[in-house]
């Protein structure tokens, strides 16, 4: 099997994170504790899940014959990486809901959703100018524009959303650890990077 997941199975796999947009419009709708019951439960499923494929072989098994053509070759070896991105995505999501404002989850998890599938897409499909490692400047350039336009929604409809130049000056450095972090799970590094760079900033000035 090739190392990097084929184009179809990488939108397939981006669908998925997609779907994950209905969290933050349900944490407009109802609750913050009901947000966070709804994705607590999510996330601790998601962890007993990659423990029981790692140590029981039926289960990996049904898991490698269930998820294969979505898994990056190093959430195959269940041996070396306990958690996949999906578990890593489903804290990211959890973390922002605990300790960022309504407002600030919703653009931390929104600017995870789209501008890292929009930015990982144009990357693979018309990345052709390589800045930092397999990073390319379509991609990075995807992502900022991506997460532009959302913050800028966002400012809208929402009252309560902070400074717009203030959330453009966060995005930008999220921009810069979404490209220079590739040691770090950016399902983890996006969201939180970008939502305590703008609650610190906010704090600040």
């Amino acid at each position: 099997m090739n190392r990097e997941i084929d184009i179809k199975y990488e939108i397939y796999r981006k669908l998925i994170h997609i779907i994950s947009t209905i969290i933050p419009v349900l944490y407009f709708l109802t609750s913050k504790e009901f947000i966070l019951t709804l994705v607590g439960t999510g996330t601790a499923l998601m962890v007993l899940i990659d423990v029981l494929k790692r140590y029981s072989r039926p289960v990996g098994s049904l898991y490698k014959m269930v998820f294969v053509r979505i898994l990056r070759e190093d959430e195959r070896e269940f041996g070396k990486k306990l958690f996949t991105g999906g578990t890593y995505y489903a804290f990211g999501i959890l973390l922002s809901l605990v300790f960022f404002t309504m407002e600030i989850a919703a653009a931390s998890i929104l600017i995870m959703i789209w501008s890292d599938t929009l930015a990982a897409l144009a990357g693979r499909i018309f990345g052709k100018i390589k800045i930092y490692h397999n990073k390319t400047l379509e991609g990075s350039a995807t992502f900022f524009a991506s997460g532009a336009l959302i913050l800028f929604i966002l400012s809208v409809f929402l009252s309560g959303f902070p400074s717009l130049l203030l959330a453009f000056v966060a995005l930008f450095i999220t921009t810069l650890a979404e490209l220079f972090l590739d040691k770090l799970n950016d399902n983890l590094t996006i969201p939180l990077v970008f939502g305590f760079t703008l609650t610190i900033l906010i704090k600040l000035l």
